[in-house]
């Protein structure tokens, strides 16, 4: 069985900066994508966004091994000028996760994978916290 996900950048900085009692699920969500069972997506926009938290937290290089690394089991989805009119016209208020969404869906992917659930409130996704997806994976196992 395999899924194709939207993973949303707190997901991937939880797991690259070991968050706490995040860490966990987010562990769990990428070694799901290192096994070849889980297809995840992130916009072109998020790589920006994750080395800027990640350069923050470490350095230039550990931010740039850490987004070669990255894209070494993911799927980047473009973001063009179709997909920035979409988002405006979503109706969801935050414009970053309207990008997002907008992205993925371009791409015919229905679920995201994110902490913030409540930011995807109007997406018309299936919006997941990393431990309800994992949840949900074992039941559809």
């Amino acid at each position: 069985m395999n899924f194709s996900i939207l993973l949303d950048t707190n997901v991937i900085l939880d797991f690259a900066m070991k968050r706490g009692e995040h860490y966990a699920p987010a562990l769990g969500v990428m070694k799901e994508i290192a096994s070849g069972r889980l297809n995840a997506q992130v916009s072109a926009s998020q790589i920006t966004d994750m080395y800027y938290f990640l350069e923050k937290e470490f350095s230039h290089e550990d931010a740039v091994r850490a987004i070669a690394d990255l894209i070494g089991s993911i799927r980047i989805l473009r973001v063009d000028e179709y997909t920035i009119k979409n988002a405006l016209a979503s109706g969801m208020s935050d414009f970053e996760d309207a990008v997002q969404t907008a992205a993925a869906k371009n791409f015919g992917i229905e679920t995201i994978v994110t902490r913030d659930k409540e930011g995807f409130v109007n997406s018309g996704m299936q919006v997941y916290t990393p431990g309800e997806f994992l949840e949900e994976l074992e039941v559809r196992s």
